[in-house]
């Protein structure tokens, strides 16, 4: 699960790096068809949008602790969070 977690982490980062360069992100079919990668994140960080570039470094103890948290059960909102939501 950690490798995998890596894996998606480095994608993500590569893609982003990608889409904040101007570059497209795309898929080449056989017949030559080209599909695009579009995703509400990958947009937010183009070219239009001045956001800071931060490089996260992650430490092999946290990447572990976010594997864990990831697969972990969802938890059930408390009641104080729900208040809080609806502005109480």
């Amino acid at each position: 699960m950690l490798n995998c977690l890596e894996e998606a982490l480095t994608l993500l980062s590569w893609a982003a790096r990608e889409r904040r360069h101007g570059h497209r992100i795309a898929s080449l079919g056989e017949r030559n068809i080209i599909r695009e990668l579009v995703s509400p994140l990958l947009e937010r960080v183009a070219p239009q949008y001045e956001l800071p570039r931060v490089d996260v470094h992650w430490t092999q103890k946290e990447l572990e602790s976010l594997a864990k948290l990831a697969a972990a059960e969802s938890a059930e909102p408390t009641k104080e969070l729900i208040d809080a939501m609806k502005g109480h």
